[in-house]
């Protein structure tokens, strides 16, 4: 088949629909489709591969407690219609297309068979209750079918647009993290967790530092190391003087180096408050052989099974985020076993297991016509 995957969001821009994008071309390519990616244009410095087009610019702004990435061309609309009229697809794959945005576009020109994935979940007010007055009918009409990764996801949305949806978890690249990569060397010495994540709001950051200052008292060797984009002068401030060198933060890393700060830490905390319809990086930790501490929150408690592949923990109690970490982190047999068990689920969900899934959903939906 040939497949167009279209997405607002895309590297560089860090996040787990970059990854969704990225991952599932990869392995649709490895099973013999013809795959292309189209994404807006971004202000920082990236190469692009012969399977990528790039239209509009991508415009970032606040949302949900979280970064919300836009496609902006005020001939945005013209511009997919030239594209999609000199293309042919089988099957055109859009990610979130409400709003007016790039996957919008696509999905409103397309003549293909139409593949639509949510990723979206809410913290606080539900967006869709909006946004079904003015895509209601388009959506229902034009989507052949839509993917979602979770039951949170499926919750969020299907209330509000009747779609035949398919519930796919996203996947984890089994090869890039694995137990045995190679650690980082410049790390201190003694118990480290590790955060991974768009320093953001709903990302929970400040409980998690809330929770080391008891950490601290505790385990005095921890070191709390944070690998994420966004305004680190924030959370550096939220931080008492006497620990402060005790917090390491990496800021953005680059993906082949990710894999090794997964590898070199004790633990991987998660502490999420909301809005999370999956966690692709759980699975990286799991994947990685690093025990998972997570939110039990929805979305992250359909991945993360409490006592069996990680720890959840109520995410507005930063006690019980300090001492289920201490726990984890003084009970040698405990990391051991999650660490075993952690593994064996990410490789359950490796991409071309989930790319297996989704073409079977595309050829279902090609194979009605």
């Amino acid at each position: 088949m040939r497949v167009l995957l279209c997405s607002d969001s895309y590297y560089p821009h860090p996040g787990g629909i970059s990854e969704y994008i990225h991952y599932l071309a990869i392995s649709l390519r490895r099973l013999g489709n013809d795959v292309l990616i189209l994404a807006p244009r971004y202000r920082e410095e990236y190469k692009n591969g012969d399977d990528v087009v790039r239209i509009g610019r991508c415009v970032l702004f606040q949302g949900n407690k979280s970064t919300i990435t836009f496609t902006y061309d005020r001939k945005l609309p013209y511009l997919v219609k030239d594209f999609l009229s000199s293309e042919k697809f089988d099957i055109t794959h859009t990610s979130g297309p409400l709003g007016w945005n790039l996957p919008y576009w696509v999905l409103h020109f397309s003549k293909s068979i139409n593949v639509a994935t949510f990723q979206t979940s809410f913290v606080g007010f539900n967006f869709y209750k909006l946004a079904k007055f003015p895509f209601k009918r388009e959506l229902e009409t034009k989507v052949d079918g839509a993917i979602v990764p979770s039951r949170a996801a499926l919750n969020a949305i299907a209330p509000h647009f009747l779609l035949y949806y398919k519930i796919i978890p996203d996947g984890v690249d089994t090869e890039r993290f694995y137990p045995e990569i190679e650690p980082i060397k410049e790390l201190p010495e003694g118990k480290k967790i590790l955060f991974v994540g768009r320093l953001d709001p709903r990302k929970g950051l400040n409980r998690l530092i809330s929770a080391f200052t008891m950490i601290k008292q505790k385990i005095p060797s921890a070191f709390l190391v944070v690998v994420g984009k966004g305004n680190i002068e924030t959370y550096r401030k939220m931080i008492p003087h006497n620990i402060r060198k005790y917090v390491i933060f990496k800021g953005y890393v680059d993906p082949d180096t990710l894999p090794r700060y997964y590898a070199s830490c004790d633990v991987y905390v998660s502490p999420a408050i909301g809005g999370e319809t999956f966690g692709i990086v759980l699975l990286e930790a799991m994947a990685s052989g690093i025990p998972v501490i997570a939110s039990d929150i929805p979305g992250y408690n359909e991945v993360v099974k409490d006592r069996k592949n990680g720890i959840l923990f109520d995410p507005f109690s930063t006690e019980e985020l300090a001492l289920r970490t201490i726990e984890l982190l003084e009970d040698e047999k405990l990391r051991i076993r999650l660490k075993e068990k952690g593994r064996k689920y990410a490789l359950q969900l490796s991409w071309d297991r989930v790319a297996e899934r989704v073409v079977d959903f595309y050829e279902e939906l090609y194979n009605k016509i």
